[in-house]
């Protein structure tokens, strides 16, 4: 499958826990962070009439709807890594997004109050640290145009990653950090697949006649 094919599923598939995750943001004043939607045990669909709910109802939590959605993602996101893996030699990309999706899991299915929770995290917010910094220093984009843009981003969100901790460790809100946090990994991410799958290739290659010149 092509790689901008996987990359539009993998878009599609997060797009939908990112509406349901901001929409009970919006709603709910409780919302805090994005973990404490997410892990989220109430039923996914709630009646609010008389009758009692149907067993399935309140057995499928808003957390399982997460992983759902995020299990279709890691399908797509893992055969796009595979295919970077192949095409690029970088086995340390595969391996730093299949350690951010064991620490996503992980979030969801732990609650906040426990410490594991944040071992997971942490997991998390270091492969996508270490994602970014592999390729911007050490990835084929590091020695082309995109450096600059890819290090701004890269600074970006060690910013975002103090300001998150902070936030933690005073117990202050972090949901909009966190956002940041994972808007500018995408964008990251989308910038380096347009540069290794878009740009190179509307870029035309120099004439022997131009290059002898």
């Amino acid at each position: 499958m092509p790689p901008t094919t996987l990359l539009a599923l993998m878009l599609a598939t997060y797009a939908i826990p990112i509406a349901f995750v901001y929409y009970k943001y919006s709603t709910s004043a409780a919302a805090r962070s994005i973990s404490s939607i997410i892990t989220s045990k109430e039923p996914f669909i709630t009646i609010t009439d008389n009758n009692a709910p149907p067993p399935v109802f309140t057995m499928f939590q808003t957390r399982h709807f997460i992983a759902a959605c995020m299990l279709l993602m890691a399908v797509f996101t893992i055969a796009y890594e595979y295919q970077r893996c192949v095409t690029q030699h970088t086995q340390w990309s595969l391996f730093a997004i299949t350690a951010l999706l064991i620490g996503i899991f992980g979030v969801i299915f732990i609650p906040e109050h426990e410490s594991t929770h944040y071992i997971f995290a942490a997991t998390a917010f270091f492969a996508i640290l270490g994602f970014m910094v592999g390729h911007t220093y050490y990835g084929t984009a590091s020695d082309t145009a995109a450096y600059d843009t890819l290090r701004i981003l890269l600074y970006a969100q060690f910013l975002f990653m103090v300001v998150t901790i902070i936030g933690v460790i005073q117990d202050a809100p972090i949901f909009a950090t966190e956002a940041l946090f994972l808007l500018n990994f995408a964008v990251f991410y989308l910038y380096l697949h347009g540069e290794h799958y878009t740009f190179s290739i509307s870029m035309p290659s120099p004439s022997p006649s131009s290059s002898t010149r």
